[in-house]
């Protein structure tokens, strides 16, 4: 940065405090909203400058603001905040509220962007240059798993709380949002907790995703298949990438190919800090954004509600 940004933060809970402190590694000034008696001590202990209630509340003068509160009161620090001018930056999801989302105001589209940390992974940006430098010939395929025990949120299902993070990749490496051609329920969760996901880009490349609360063992990788070879990110080594040339044996040769170990927050609101500055937007913008909501929207339709639902 090249001056002192005043951000305002909307909520310091579990993931607000790491953003918090972030916030303050990079250098900014941080006036935090916290309500609950637990994240007051997080924003205290976090070094925020100041600790107001509301979003209403944060100081009129902050540079932008960092949205991390629950899922369903995104929008409500949206709405508070949007007519002071100022770059929104919001967890994902945006919101499951798909028609409140459309009738934010026109200047949403410039001033609101969603934080998909992924897009800034080294793993994830590596493999979005082996897909665009065709390094490894044509993109064949997309295929990503995100899978683990239990849904820890308690204002939305497992899959709003996953799949964007698979769309979001998707986005980053085939540079688009595909779009959804079917859904099916996971099998081994009560609820809508788990889906397997079939897509594909406009140009035809095939992206299938499984995200899932009913697997006792934590399960995320993305692989990125092409034409000669096939390269895997998973979270066994996430500062590496296998990859495997096509005709090889599985007990023959490969490659681990070492890419950063950088965590994606920081970086993601470094990029927001720089904009801020004068700098390039960052990942994601609202019309993006939206892409990904409707997909999820429609993935929820097909696998749980209505089997007539049309796809995004």
């Amino acid at each position: 940065m090249s001056r002192i940004m005043r951000i305002g933060l909307v909520g310091v809970g579990d993931w607000g405090r790491h953003i918090l402190r972030d916030l303050n590694s990079l250098g900014a000034e941080v006036h935090a909203v916290a309500r609950s008696e637990a994240s007051v001590s997080r924003a205290t202990a976090g070094g925020a400058a100041s600790i107001v209630g509301s979003a209403a509340e944060l100081p009129s003068d902050c540079g932008g603001y960092v949205v991390a509160s629950d899922t369903v009161a995104h929008l409500d620090a949206v709405e508070t905040l949007l007519s002071r001018g100022r770059p929104i930056y919001v967890e994902k999801p945006l919101s499951p509220d798909l028609e409140r989302i459309r009738r934010l105001p026109p200047d949403a589209a410039r001033l609101v962007f969603t934080m998909h940390k992924w897009r800034y992974h080294p793993g994830i940006v590596e493999l979005a240059r082996i897909a665009r430098t065709e390094e490894f010939g044509p993109v064949t395929g997309l295929r990503c798993f995100r899978m683990g025990w239990e849904n820890h949120h308690d204002d939305v299902d497992a899959i709003w709380i996953l799949a964007p993070h698979d769309m979001s990749i998707a986005l980053h490496i085939l540079g688009e949002v595909p779009r959804i051609l079917n859904a099916w329920r996971d099998p081994t969760v009560l609820g809508p907790e788990g889906v397997i996901v079939r897509a594909g880009t406009a140009s035809g490349v095939p992206f299938v995703f499984e995200v899932s609360s009913g697997k006792p063992n934590k399960h995320r990788a993305t692989v990125l298949a092409c034409r000669d070879a096939v390269c895997e990110l998973d979270d066994t080594h996430y500062d590496r990438i296998v990859i495997r040339r096509r005709g090889t044996l599985q007990s023959g040769e490969f490659e681990e190919r070492s890419v950063a170990s950088d965590m994606p927050l920081k970086a993601e609101l470094a990029a927001f800090l720089d904009h801020l500055n004068g700098g390039p937007p960052p990942f994601t913008a609202l019309a993006d954004e939206m892409a990904i909501i409707e997909a999820i929207d429609w993935i929820h339709e097909r696998a749980f509600g209505s089997a007539c639902a049309s796809p995004p």
